[in-house]
């Protein structure tokens, strides 16, 4: 995780209320690196990481030095026990479990605060932008 930076934005239309957000991993190193699964999101002081969506395609992606990885995350999924965001933080997990996970790191956010709910989701690592926003997008 050393060699990749994080950066978030809102994929809503300006004006409206947060609820699309991308997530976008670049590799910043000299080597190639890779992404599998999904990230493990954390919005705000939620109880737990934000649940994957169904039906992803759980591949690894592999990121050449500059290549970027997505992933989209939708904030609002049912209205059900709101609260205020602030902050987010993003993991690698281990899906095989076969090493420890990586200390997740805070990513700066693109609005100053927002509000999600407990129907929250995030997208598996996607090659494209399309790929991963597209989930989100149709919910």
């Amino acid at each position: 995780m050393a060699d990749l930076t994080f950066k978030v934005t809102d994929y809503d239309a300006p004006g409206e209320h947060v609820r699309h957000l991308m997530l976008v991993a670049t590799n910043n190193g000299a080597k190639k690196c890779a992404v599998q699964s999904y990230p493990v999101i954390m919005l705000g002081d939620a109880q737990r990481p934000a649940p994957v969506m169904a039906g992803g395609a759980d591949e690894v992606v592999t990121l050449a030095p500059g290549e970027k990885a997505y992933a989209g995350i939708l904030a609002t999924g049912g209205h059900m026990d709101t609260y205020t965001v602030k902050f987010m933080t993003v993991g690698l997990g281990s899906p095989g479990g076969e090493t420890e996970p990586e200390q997740p790191v805070k990513v700066k956010m693109p609005v100053t605060s927002f509000e999600a709910d407990d129907g929250q989701r995030v997208t598996d690592w996607a090659g494209t932008e399309g790929l991963a926003m597209r989930p989100v997008t149709e919910s």
